[in-house]
């Protein structure tokens, strides 16, 4: 399972591309061979069970914005 995934980097003309990795404050490029990099990308867009499984995705905006805005209205 990964964890802390938030998006995949892609310089055009390379055979790499890039995982990156959020872990607390540091982010971490794990640098993938092009089949490798394309399989995961299709995986972590894909809402399927096997995408689901592979990447745990910790960080979601929506909640957080909801929760930024609950606090504020409690605060007023």
């Amino acid at each position: 399972m990964i964890k802390g995934c938030v998006g995949f980097s892609h310089i055009e003309g390379r055979f790499i591309g890039y995982m990156i990795l959020v872990k607390g404050k540091k982010t971490i490029s794990v640098s993938l061979p092009w089949p490798v990099y394309v399989i995961l990308k299709r995986l972590w867009r894909s809402k399927n069970i096997l995408g689901n499984f592979l990447f745990e995705k910790s960080t979601d905006f929506r909640k957080l914005e909801e929760y930024r805005k609950a606090k504020e209205m409690a605060n007023s």
